[in-house]
């Protein structure tokens, strides 16, 4: 287990994002445990899918056995498979193979398109960027429900 700190901006952030601080520190202690993350420099990029959320989490990992939350962010849409892969990026896995840009399979409310993410074909795992989720996938959502409705 890492150990994990999540400074008061970044929490105030979580909470107005609508996430849970349980949920934050479950992605950072599962990809530690799992080695399931990607990384840039210090900084480390993990994920995972907590019931219709998916839950990213940037954290320094400059620290021996810690983690310093630097951001929490999260999208409904299931990333499906990866439609192409681009030029690599500074980004690597946690073992440290190259992680490029690309676009994968995107869906919500059945329909799906292609969307730009971070993908680590290795895994067949695709991360989306924090701009891209809590700007473009957040409207089309709010979208998508509104037009459902």
């Amino acid at each position: 287990m890492v150990q994990v700190t999540i400074p008061a901006d970044v929490k105030e952030l979580i909470a107005k994002r609508g996430l849970k601080e349980a949920d934050v520190l479950a992605v950072v202690n599962d990809a530690a445990a799992s080695k399931k993350y990607i990384k840039k420099g210090n900084m480390g990029l993990a994920k995972k899918v907590i019931g219709d959320l998916t839950v990213y989490v940037m954290s320094d990992l400059s620290g021996s056995g810690t983690a310093v939350v630097k951001t929490a962010y999260a999208h409904k849409m299931k990333l499906g498979k990866i439609v192409n892969v681009m030029s690599e990026t500074e980004w690597k896995t946690a073992d440290g193979k190259a992680v490029a840009q690309g676009h994968v399979e995107i869906e919500y409310m059945t329909v799906k398109r292609n969307g730009p993410a971070l993908v680590d074909v290795a895994s067949n795992e695709a991360y989306v960027e924090e701009y891209l989720a809590t700007k473009t996938l957040a409207a089309a959502e709010g979208l998508f429900e509104k037009k459902r409705a």
